[in-house]
């Protein structure tokens, strides 16, 4: 069965004109015609539209939705072997990502089958509901626990990533959101990205404090453990002028202030709050504006109301506020370059 006889099909036995099912998705009839006659193929946002209007399966849709459509984009990377994965469609195209690489990991709406080179979808999960954010803010998994306790109709899937990483991936179009808290050393400000493609939007969130973080056993001795090069943390460390002692790169803040935890002949560089939580020492460097951004394009969108209505509904705001060393002071504001 071709998409356009699968269309026609669901919309008959939904007893839907084509002017009405025309209507309900805010296109023209012609479109209707030609995506029926096989002479349009509908882009990833069009078909997930249509499979919640008609309930067509996404096995059902998998010509459309699956590998082989040019449209449709591994992200981070493609995995080696059969797994669960999420997707989400972003700025028109389907985004697919390995569950595992996520924060959480414990989520996905598909299984991908590397034998048979395609992905078995879970019906239930639509890839408009997803929410890929991308950036090194530790408290990510929180975040997405808030949108699972609101019931909000959309969920976040959370990436970690440096700011680098995050706001890279935000202009390739992988990610709704980006997390950063990038410095701009000529105007001595945090977010200012127009230059590099924008102008964009930013969403207030945390504002930090970054610097030494030690073993109380140990003091300011040892060598370093640090994000990896091109973080901000990373580049904030060469600011001090601290080269010439060892080095071991951590992939995440956690990762890097368990692991102080556990090692008393280090120090390294994080964030002040996580410090507080795991009872080591801080000595702060800088105090940072963290934030979440998105292509300016995306301010009217549905699941960009839904971030927003969570960030200032939920109890995500109260749970963060008695952490010492970071504030929200701007918290789900919105500003534009």
């Amino acid at each position: 069965m071709t998409i356009g006889t699968l269309i026609r099909t669901h919309r008959l036995e939904k007893h839907l004109t084509q002017a009405q099912l025309a209507q309900h998705l805010g296109v023209a009839r012609q479109t209707i015609i030609h995506l029926e006659q096989g002479k349009l193929s509908p882009s990833f946002e069009l078909m997930a539209r249509l499979r919640e209007l008609l309930a067509i399966s996404l096995d059902a849709a998998a010509e459309t939705l699956g590998s082989r459509e040019p449209g449709w984009h591994w992200w981070p990377g493609k995995p080696g072997h059969s797994g669960p994965v999420v997707s989400a469609v972003i700025q028109g195209r389907m985004i697919v990502a390995p569950a595992l690489e996520t924060l959480t990991r414990d989520f996905s709406n598909g299984w991908w089958d590397e034998k048979a080179g395609q992905i078995r979808w879970v019906d239930s999960l639509s890839p408009l509901t997803q929410i890929f954010v991308a950036g090194c803010d530790p408290f990510l998994p929180w975040l997405a626990r808030a949108f699972g306790a609101a019931e909000a109709p959309y969920r976040v899937i959370p990436f970690s990533l440096s700011s680098t990483k995050a706001v890279a991936a935000l202009e390739a179009g992988y990610v709704h959101l980006a997390g950063s808290h990038l410095f701009d050393p000529p105007t001595g400000r945090y977010n200012q990205l127009a230059g590099s493609g924008g102008p964009w939007a930013y969403i207030g969130y945390l504002d930090w404090e970054e610097g030494r973080v030690f073993h109380p056993r140990t003091g300011k001795s040892g060598g370093w453990f640090l994000r990896e090069p091109g973080s901000e943390a990373y580049a904030l460390w060469r600011r001090q002028g601290l080269e010439g002692r060892p080095i071991r790169h951590w992939p995440s803040h956690l990762q890097l202030i368990e692991a102080l935890a556990r090692q008393d002949d280090a120090q390294g560089v994080s964030l002040g709050s996580l410090a507080a939580l795991y009872g080591l020492q801080f000595e702060p460097w800088s105090a940072e504006s963290y934030e979440w951004v998105c292509a300016p394009g995306d301010l009217d969108t549905p699941w960009l109301d839904a971030f927003l209505h969570v960030l200032r509904s939920s109890p995500l705001s109260r749970q963060l506020s008695p952490i010492l060393h970071q504030s929200q002071a701007r918290w789900a504001q919105v500003r534009q370059d």
